[in-house]
């Protein structure tokens, strides 16, 4: 903002764009799931690295870029966008490679590890390039950072593209994981086979006819690709509570210093720039661990009930912003709910989608329903946006007060309770389905 004197809306357009790419995983999926890992992969290494080395120039030749916001998006939605294609590969071979039992443990442990990316990026941006200048943005080596982030996307790319497959068919780690189903499923048919005789001499014993039928379970296709799946119900109920809770954790993370600025709250930004990040990997590793272990104790739970920590989650940290927006414990506290909810929920949303519609098509499948916090990012960081300005001093372009973000968190700590109780709709289909 200070670097090319943007607009908090131009600013706001910007990061929008970034967490754009980012949600445009549905085109890396069919990639994926078309051509498999390793051009996905050299897709990712082409247009991240190109992203980082436009960025880089648009640090170098500042004046042309400060009255061209609209090239910096594009420059930005690129470094959001490439990466998506090292995220869906990283997390379908992942997800194949290993028993599905362990889904929610694969996905945690991977999420936890993106998350925590940006703190060690957070800490070389202090410790090399700030040097110090901290009130003085305009000072601090942005063009030096892009260059770093270039030269690592272009060798992290490489590797990927060499490193990363699938668990061939006959290797001695699939025989061991085949033998083992083998036991299990030989164990479970002597089981079964001793239920069935057992049932066979009750009923001629007692051989009556039920006055109640058994319920018989409804026959759901196991794997759906994206066309099969956007004519379930289920499909657009998970849409819409990630729009809504996907959408409003963004853009406040996206916006916490300006929050923090408005409130005049006198603290280092970068200390929710540390705080957020950790948060949102502990939330992505305990939110795959956690389901995992409750679906297999209690396997009738609906699936979709995990999202209720996210939406129950986000409603009260928006309410805490209303009334405590002025307090810095309060402010540290909302922030970390925050993250919370949105590390959890990046885990959360493949665990569903993927326990509802299939394994085969996961990669189109994931990307398509987190489309959803593309569109959520968009609404809200408008929302923001109008909001900040509405009460920003004419000819200015900071706001100083509680009216500078109040009717916003009004807004999404409603909506974030009505994502709550569509919840509840979404987990009454799916209990249905199972009856």
């Amino acid at each position: 903002k200070e670097t090319f004197n943007y607009t908090q809306t131009e600013l706001d357009y910007i990061a929008s764009s970034g967490d754009w790419g980012g949600c445009l995983e549905f085109i890396p999926g069919i990639v994926f799931d078309s051509f498999g890992p390793r051009v996905t992969c050299t897709i990712s290494l082409i247009v991240t690295t190109m992203g980082f080395l436009l960025m880089w120039m648009a640090t170098v030749f500042r004046i042309f870029f400060s009255s061209k916001n609209w090239l910096v998006c594009i420059f930005y939605f690129l470094t959001g966008f490439g990466p998506t294609f090292l995220v869906i590969p990283s997390m379908a071979v992942n997800c194949k490679n290993f028993d599905k039992k362990h889904l929610g443990k694969v996905l945690g442990l991977l999420n936890a590890i993106f998350g925590l990316s940006s703190v060690v990026i957070i800490a070389l941006y202090e410790g090399l390039f700030v040097q110090g200048h901290f009130e003085d943005a305009e000072n601090q080596k942005l063009g030096e950072f892009m260059i770093m982030l270039t030269v690592l996307s272009a060798c992290i790319g490489i590797c990927s593209v060499v490193m990363l497959q699938t668990v061939p068919e006959g290797s001695p780690y699939d025989e061991i994981e085949q033998s083992g189903e083998a036991d299990m499923n030989k164990t479970n048919d002597i089981h079964n086979n001793t239920i069935t005789v057992e049932h066979k001499n009750n009923k001629n014993i007692n051989d009556r006819t039920a006055l109640v039928q058994e319920k018989i379970t409804k026959q759901i296709p196991q794997d759906m690709n994206c066309w099969q799946m956007m004519k379930t119900p289920q499909f657009y109920y998970v849409f819409l509570i990630c729009m809504i809770i996907g959408g409003i954790n963004i853009s406040v993370v996206n916006n916490i210093t300006i929050i923090g600025e408005s409130a005049q709250i006198d603290v280092n930004p970068t200390t929710f720039t540390f705080i957020i990040p950790i948060f949102a990997s502990i939330g992505r590793l305990f939110g795959g661990v956690i389901p995992d272990y409750i679906f297999q104790k209690w396997p009738v739970i609906p699936k979709s009930s995990i999202l209720l920590f996210s939406g129950i989650v986000t409603c009260i940290s928006q309410i805490v912003f209303i009334f405590f927006n002025g307090s810095l414990i309060s402010l540290i506290f909302a922030s970390v709910m925050v993250a919370l909810a949105y590390g959890v929920l990046f885990v959360h949303i493949d665990i569903i989608t993927i326990n509802l519609f299939g394994l085969q098509y996961c990669g189109q499948n994931c990307g398509l329903v987190f489309l959803s916090n593309g569109f959520g990012l968009v609404l809200f960081q408008k929302l923001f946006a109008l909001n900040y300005e509405t009460y920003s001093p004419p000819g200015s372009h900071n706001c100083f007060g509680e009216l500078c973000t109040q009717w916003f968190f009004v807004l999404t700590s409603s909506l974030s309770f009505c994502a709550v109780f569509l919840n509840f709709f979404l987990m009454k289909i799916e209990r249905d389905l199972q009856l």
